[in-house]
């Protein structure tokens, strides 16, 4: 009988080592885009970003999520195994499928519920693209300066050139160095270099875009990186008691993302 029990406690022991553990990063932090958090965290081989945010006239709650492969051999991670719990409420939530959504919202009477744009992604500002009959050869000589500023750090001079941020750089061809980028800073400029989804979903709902900015399933090789976002139905979110009469409600969303043999977990506020 003692034999069978230690068998039994070793047996366990061997699989609760063969279980991975709730959470693989090294080193988690968090940085912002727009207003928007994000939270990332990372361990030896790979990296995870994300944020969350009410979208769609305030009737979804966008989970965020990129994915970095820093290791030396492709992975693959699909939507389907990521687990978005109501962290509140106590309970597993199910993601609306993007496509369905769009479709939605493409109904005539649901254009009014959940804000539809039919017009171009932004804030209404831009006034669309540059084209080369728009270029005189004092613009495209200060995009050559900017772009020479970028890559070595000095601007370069030249006849009528416009740009410089610094007081004498066109006459002596100093700069100051930028400073250096780190983790945290590359992160923030993979977010920030394009429109954010998560700010856009907030002002334009276009249903292309809606489908358009799904996560999808993908094989990432190696230095490879793929974002997209996961909707929840914002209903569906408990709300947490306020601690004190000038706090708001709310809502918070646990998302564990497992990946190869690891798993990320993070803990999101939906504002």
């Amino acid at each position: 009988m003692r034999a069978i029990f230690c068998a039994l406690l070793l047996a366990g022991s061997l699989f609760a080592q063969q279980e991975p553990t709730a959470d693989s990063s090294n080193h988690k932090g968090s940085f912002y885009v727009d207003g928007i958090v994000y939270e990332y965290a990372a361990s030896s081989e790979y990296t995870m970003v994300a944020a969350a945010h009410s979208v769609i006239n305030r009737k979804f709650a966008a989970v965020k999520i990129r994915v970095y492969n820093g290791g030396s051999h492709s992975i693959t991670f699909k939507p389907e195994d990521i687990v978005i719990e109501d962290a509140v409420g106590g309970r597993t939530l199910t993601p609306v499928s993007a496509t369905e959504l769009a479709n939605k919202m493409r109904k005539t009477y649901n254009m009014a519920r959940y804000a539809v744009s039919s017009g171009p992604i932004g804030d209404g500002s831009s006034t669309g693209p540059i084209t080369s009959d728009m270029m005189s050869p004092q613009f495209l000589q200060m995009m050559r300066a900017m772009a020479a500023h970028t890559n070595s750090g000095a601007a370069v001079a030249g006849n009528n050139l416009l740009y410089t941020d610094t007081p004498g750089a066109l006459e002596d061809g100093a700069g100051p160095r930028p400073a250096p980028c780190d983790e945290v800073c590359h992160l923030r400029s993979i977010e920030a270099q394009s429109a954010d989804a998560l700010a856009q979903l907030q002002r334009q709902n276009s249903p292309d875009f809606v489908e358009q900015a799904a996560l999808r399933a993908n094989t990432l090789p190696p230095h490879a990186n793929e974002a997209g976002v996961l909707y929840i139905p914002l209903g569906k979110l408990s709300q947490e008691s306020p601690q004190s009469a000038h706090m708001k409600k709310r809502r918070i969303v646990r998302v564990t993302v497992p990946l190869d043999e690891e798993k990320f977990q993070f803990v999101l506020l939906v504002e």
